[in-house]
């Protein structure tokens, strides 16, 4: 009984010390994807951390950027970037002092032309005039 009673209270103490590092981060992610936000209590907690560190960063008002996942989101949605992204591209396409000339190839069709040729047994009439235009260069 007595064994008993000593596992169970080292069970508790490292139960017990898993809560106590670190905040419930599954909590913590379920709020900010619902409201956009840390939950009170974390902002809290930053705030106090902040406070306590020796280098204090201003805050900007300055806009958050865009992330991955909504460009990504947008793209596929509308077919093309987000204005924002498209600003952003030109802006750096403006300033950058190389410009490489943009050509734009026929998009391949490999797998086009690999089910013409499952299921007819021969290449496509297209390809066959592409190799025939390409024997004649």
């Amino acid at each position: 009984m007595k064994r008993l009673a000593t596992i169970s209270a080292a069970g508790l103490m490292f139960a017990a010390a898993a809560f106590a590092q670190s905040p419930n981060t599954w909590f913590e992610q379920y709020h900010k994807a619902k409201y956009g936000r840390y939950s009170p209590m974390e902002e809290a907690r930053q705030r106090a951390e902040q406070a306590n560190t020796a280098f204090h960063e201003e805050a900007t008002t300055k806009a958050a950027p865009r992330t991955d996942w909504v460009e990504q989101y947008f793209r596929a949605k509308f077919g093309r970037s987000s204005p924002m992204e498209e600003a952003r591209q030109k802006a750096e396409q403006a300033n950058t002092a190389f410009h490489e000339e943009v050509t734009k190839a026929a998009p391949r069709t490999d797998w086009a032309e690999q089910y013409f040729r499952a299921k007819f047994g021969r290449s496509s009439p297209m390809e066959e005039a592409r190799r025939q235009s390409e024997r004649r260069r």
